[in-house]
């Protein structure tokens, strides 16, 4: 592999951890604000500023990732499989269906808690998580689509 790809997989990684963080405290601000007066430990004022920004605009970048990896993937093919040389070793197949397996799992995962904690459950106590959660679903959605390549015009 090469020295971009294997920067930009670290950078892919990065952002991830991010959007995953951001959703967690979101999640657990949620929760103990939905709590009422039993709620000590947060307020809504916990999730700051930086927190929205940064959980809309990673969340946008992971799950823009996440959809043009799969609109470029062929059904039944890993992820991301095109960057490996030409002949790659079964290490390298190895790592890139796991990595790209989990940063999936992991996106899907976070992203489908935010909707059901945020948007089905919770509905705008905390409105990033709300608004992340509903964009998410059409993302998913998205992804989806572009993976599985449903086209009108095929025969």
């Amino acid at each position: 592999m090469s020295q971009k790809t294997i920067f930009g997989g670290v950078i892919a990684v990065i952002l991830l951890g991010l959007y995953v963080y951001t959703v967690i405290m979101a999640l657990v601000i949620t929760s103990c604000i939905s709590k009422g007066t039993d709620c000590k430990s947060y307020a809504k004022d916990d999730f700051t500023s930086g927190m929205t920004v940064t959980m809309a605009t990673v969340g946008g970048l992971v799950s823009a990732l996440v959809i043009a990896e799969l609109a470029l993937t062929k059904p039944g093919e890993t992820p991301v499989a095109r960057v490996l040389d030409q002949n790659p070793s079964e290490q390298a197949k190895s790592i890139l269906k796991y990595t790209t397996s989990a940063y999936l799992v992991v996106w899907t995962i976070f992203g489908l808690l935010a909707f059901v904690v945020g948007f089905l459950q919770h509905p705008n106590i905390l409105q990033p998580l709300t608004d992340i959660g509903q964009a998410w679903l059409g993302l998913a959605v998205a992804s989806a689509y572009a993976y599985l390549g449903i086209n009108q015009n095929k025969k």
